[in-house]
């Protein structure tokens, strides 16, 4: 297609100018150059470039549709984000092979587009998962998951699933995971998980492997559309007793009815002893929060340091991160995972005295709407 009648479909003045000034600096005079040039310049900013406008002309379904056959990943992922919602859903069999591409960013952008189709698509992916035989066969499960969440799997699909977590299981006790930490969790002084499902009133645990319940955590509690608010306080990580700790990722109780001191106030009463930590993976923020026999005796938050109580001897010589002042210029600042390795356990590697294994169980709120849908890590 040429470029001249395609920049008159671009309904934006600022963006036809974009692609205007970049077709022209590349010569560029129909559209299949722009893919050429994706998958061929060592340019990285020119490719950036290119992928954008890519984008931009929005050149119609059927040359996105050719462009995911490109033999370059990076067309054949550039063309998978163009669909998206209903529109991407009357392509849903043409893009089934996307979800199973040798790309990983492919792969990811064609599950993006099924997971925006809705449940009007699973009747595909059902039939593919039946009928289909290899990679193809194995992403329509993935498909599945990721329109519907565990719930929308057969049960043949189920019992396969729990098998293939159960060897994992057993599979990750010689190793050592590295979690990716980008929110809070609570650190509860006790070795009995079941103990800890009661009290927070958590039901209907499934046996996880660490990077199963890490992922379930943050794919949870990112989920910020309007859509998905009850995702955040559907379910819950329980770790199994580490070096005499049990660890919850998630939000144990009700979303947003009780503060964090609270929480620990509460478990702390029942326990003994509770932590709660927070950390960002981009915003600089950080909090901890130390109860004892019921009562909060430390809690800092980075971003509401005004409310902060008590202090602790681990924070003696370093930084609180909020603390922009001039006699803390030559202190290094301390964090979370730093208090929490010196007061219980840090979680950034799973390793040491691990008794038993993870579960991922139903609040309230999980149980009133039903696990939340979205691939995840086993």
């Amino acid at each position: 297609m040429e470029i001249r009648a395609l920049l008159d479909r671009v309904d934006r003045d600022d963006f036809r100018r974009e692609v205007e000034d970049f077709v022209r600096e590349q010569g560029i005079t129909v559209f299949d150059q722009i893919a050429e040039l994706i998958a061929t310049s060592q340019d990285g900013q020119v490719v950036r470039q290119a992928c954008r406008a890519f984008s931009l002309l929005r050149a119609g379904d059927e040359v996105y549709l050719a462009a995911s056959r490109h033999p370059h990943h990076a067309v054949r992922r550039e063309a998978a984000s163009m669909f998206r919602g209903e529109h991407a859903l009357k392509h849903a069999r043409e893009l089934l092979p996307l979800l199973a591409d040798e790309d990983h960013h492919a792969q990811r952008e064609a599950l993006w587009a099924f997971g925006t189709m809705g449940p009007d698509v699973l009747p595909l992916l059902h039939e593919t998962r039946r009928t289909a035989k290899g990679a193809v066969r194995r992403a329509a499960l993935v498909g599945i998951v990721e329109v519907a969440g565990p719930d929308a799997m057969s049960p043949q699909d189920r019992k396969m699933i729990e098998r293939f977590i159960g060897v994992k299981i057993e599979d990750e006790m010689y190793g050592t995971e590295e979690m990716h930490l980008c929110g809070g969790w609570y650190a509860i002084r006790t070795d009995d998980q079941n103990a800890v499902l009661g009290v927070c009133g958590l039901q209907d645990p499934v046996p996880v492997t660490k990077v199963l319940g890490a992922s379930a955590w943050n794919n949870d509690h990112h989920a910020w559309s309007k859509d998905d608010e009850h995702v955040q306080c559907a379910r819950v990580y329980v770790t199994g007793a580490w070096d005499g700790w049990t660890l919850v990722f998630g939000e144990p109780f009700a979303h947003g009815t009780r503060s964090v001191t609270e929480i620990c106030a509460v478990l702390s009463a029942v326990f003994g002893e509770a932590h709660y930590y927070g950390m960002s993976c981009g915003d600089g923020w950080t909090a901890w929060c130390i109860a004892e026999g019921g009562e909060v005796v430390r809690y800092y938050d980075a971003f509401k340091a005004e409310d902060q109580i008590g202090e602790l001897d681990v924070e003696d010589g370093r930084g609180l991160p909020h603390d922009w002042s001039d006699e803390n210029d030559d202190l290094e600042d301390i964090w979370a995972t730093e208090v929490a390795e010196e007061l219980s356990v840090d979680p950034t590697y799973f390793e040491g005295d691990v008794e038993g294994h993870g579960v991922l169980a139903l609040t309230q709120c999980g149980r009133t709407y039903g696990s939340p849908k979205g691939f995840l890590q086993i």
